[in-house]
């Protein structure tokens, strides 16, 4: 009988009141950045030559340094800012990305893992130039992954397009 109650007692699921606080990487999130680069290495690139093209200025590395400042501040920090805003308001969708939960019970080892959280507050870190700069770069994370999904996802039907269609075939 005592094995049939701590038998019960593993399957049922508490639901603990927590409270979630925003994580913070160690440094100016250099990781992030480097996880990041290949979009934004691409779309840098992308955006240098549309600009030296367009510009009025007759010296490139002018248009290069006057072309990346604008990228930075125009499309860097705005984009990785905006998704780093929608998956940290999302975070039973995006499994607590970018978030640390504390439990504001005691959670004993053994329930650790089935403990479900129910949140009651959060509490983003204080906002700074370099805490701005953090977020966009965990926001561009954010968004290569998804553009690695998405890409994923879409070279399945292209896939078996171009196979029904003879590319491929000897």
């Amino acid at each position: 009988m005592a094995e049939q109650a701590t038998e019960n007692e593993k399957l049922t699921r508490r639901v603990v009141p927590a409270e979630l606080i925003e994580t913070v990487p160690e440094g100016n999130g250099v990781l992030y950045w480097v996880l990041a680069s290949p979009m934004l290495l691409f779309l840098a690139w992308t955006w240098v030559d549309l600009f030296a093209h367009y510009s009025p200025l007759t010296i490139y590395w002018l248009d290069v340094m006057v072309g990346l400042t604008v990228f930075a501040l125009v499309i860097v920090l705005p984009l990785g800012m905006g998704a780093h805003g929608l998956v940290t308001a999302l975070p039973g969708l995006f499994n607590h990305a970018g978030w640390d939960a504390q439990p504001l019970e005691s959670v004993r080892e053994a329930e650790q893992y089935s403990v479900r959280y129910r949140f009651v507050a959060r509490r983003r870190q204080p906002s700074s130039w370099r805490q701005a700069w953090v977020r966009a770069a965990q926001g561009w994370v954010y968004l290569e992954i998804f553009a690695i999904f998405v890409g994923a996802v879409l070279m399945v039907p292209i896939f078996f397009s171009a196979s029904e269609f003879g590319f491929g075939r000897p």
